[in-house]
Formats: structure tokens, sequence, C-alpha cells
């Protein structure tokens, strides 16, 4: 998505850049200049527009000119580089290409992840699972409960059972994988953030939420974690 300034088309430069170009230069300074920015944007590249694309957009008539001219001293809003030109400011009002695509990456893992929820299946997530998983074993003891073979036999026969509460163990195990997800698909180790991964494992376990066995969990795998790296 394009964002404009509503006072581009009166911009200083623009108008200056038109009276160079003469009759409709104005119009013609304006519409290659957004039209760059939507290149830009649209290709990731940082600000840079190819000398190509701007020989050969077919919508902006001496296209070449106009861009001399955006790039003339006093005016500025290109600036003349190898192969093409570099919008002035770019990442002033634009992110950078990097940024975007981290958060694309981001986006696609936590649609994963919802996906996989909706349709009970994590195995897309077996890489952080399994990591949680061998870690607790080695920090936090857990024990089976007597609940566990209700529990499976109650969803073999296509119930959902009543949620329980979670032992601290149990919770800690919960946690462990919450706080992978978190660093995962998030990149944010909050107790807000991890609180919501919580929240949907523990609901994937019928285990009933509870906010204070979910921050005394929280420390409680945080505490081991920095044990085990020391």
């Amino acid at each position: 998505m394009l964002y404009l300034d509503d006072r581009l088309p009166t911009h200083p430069k623009i108008l200056k850049a038109g009276a160079r170009l003469g009759e409709g230069g104005a119009s013609m300074a304006l519409h290659l200049f957004v039209l760059g920015i939507s290149y830009a944007r649209q290709n990731m590249t940082d600000g840079f527009i190819p000398r190509g694309f701007v020989s050969s957009c077919g919508v902006v008539s001496k296209s070449g000119l106009v861009a001399n001219v955006l790039s003339a001293r006093g005016i500025g809003l290109w600036r003349k580089v190898r192969g093409g030109y570099q919008i002035h400011d770019y990442h002033h009002w634009n992110p950078k290409a990097s940024t975007v695509k981290e958060k694309r990456e981001r986006d696609r893992q936590r649609k994963a992840l919802e996906r996989a929820g909706r349709n009970g299946n994590l195995s897309a997530m077996d890489t952080p699972r399994t990591r949680a998983r061998a870690f607790l074993k080695t920090t936090v003891p857990t024990k089976s409960t007597s609940t566990d073979a209700p529990r499976r036999l109650a969803l073999a026969r296509g119930k959902k059972p009543d949620s329980e509460p979670a032992t601290f163990a149990l919770a800690c195990v919960v946690m462990s994988e919450a706080l992978e997800l978190a660093r995962t698909v998030d990149q944010d180790l909050t107790i807000s953030t991890v609180g919501e991964h919580f929240k949907t494992l523990s609901g994937q376990r019928g285990l009933a939420y509870d906010g204070d066995l979910v921050r005394r969990a929280y420390d409680a795998v945080l505490v081991a974690r920095a044990r085990r790296r020391a």
C-alpha cells in the first residue's frame, strides 16, 4: 500500500520542477515521482529506480527529461546513481526492504501456527516444540497425571473434555513451548506475548488458564534457562 503526503501536489520542489519543464510540467513531475515511489515499494528496492523503468514506463511523456529535472541541483527529489536514480529521503517515509521481509515472514509463521492450531495439527512447529520439550526434560521434572486416560478417551470419542487446572510441572512444559513460539514467531519474549501463546497451547490441551500460574511458570522457566546457560 502506498502512502503519500496530501501536500505533495503543491510541494515547492514539485512546482519548481514543473516550472523548469514548462506547460503541464508540474503534472508530469508529480506523476513520475509517484510512479517511482510505487515502483520502489512494490519491488522493495529501498528507493532505487532503474533507468530502464523510467525510459519504458510509458505513462509520462518525456520521462527521461522529467527524471533529469527531478534529480537536478536545487530540486533533488531524486539523486542520480549508477544504473538509475535514488529517491531522496526514501526511508524517512518508507520502511526498509529488510524490515518488510522480516514482518512478512513473522506474519507467515503466525498464520501457519494459527492454521495448524485450528486443524489440530501442530507438526509445522515441531522444531521449536521439540527443542522446548528436550529442554524441559533436563530442567523441570514432569509426571503423568491420572486425568490423562479419561482425556484421551474423551478425545477418541469425539468429545471435548472439560478444562481442568494444570499442575505446575505441566504449566512449565507449556510455558517452555510458548517461549519458543514467541521467540520464533514474534521475536518478543515479554510475558504479554508469551502469555498469549500459553493461552492458545493450554486451550489445545483442555487446560484452564490461570494468570498466577502463568507468571510462576514464566519466572521458573526463565530462571532454569539462565542456570543452564551459566
